[in-house]
């Protein structure tokens, strides 16, 4: 499923990361997110703006178009 689907404040494992823009994927791999890791949608923005995550003790902001291409399985 995407990670858009998902609930706020649930923990999911990232699957698919091929999707992503290649420079978009390099910036999330500098910050340690790979496939495997686990993330928590912490909130979502108004009007299609960004969605704020916690990945690997940390909290990064992504738009909404890039948040949808990534794979996510429920843990």
């Amino acid at each position: 499923m995407k990670l858009t689907e998902g609930q706020i404040g649930a923990k999911y494992r990232i699957c698919n990361l091929s999707n992503l823009n290649r420079i978009v994927q390099k910036r999330l791999l500098d910050l340690g997110v790979i496939e495997g890791v686990e993330v928590t949608c912490i909130r979502k923005m108004p009007f299609g703006g960004p969605y704020i995550l916690e990945v690997c003790g940390q909290q990064i902001s992504l738009r909404k178009k890039d948040v949808n291409c990534i794979e996510v399985e429920e843990m």
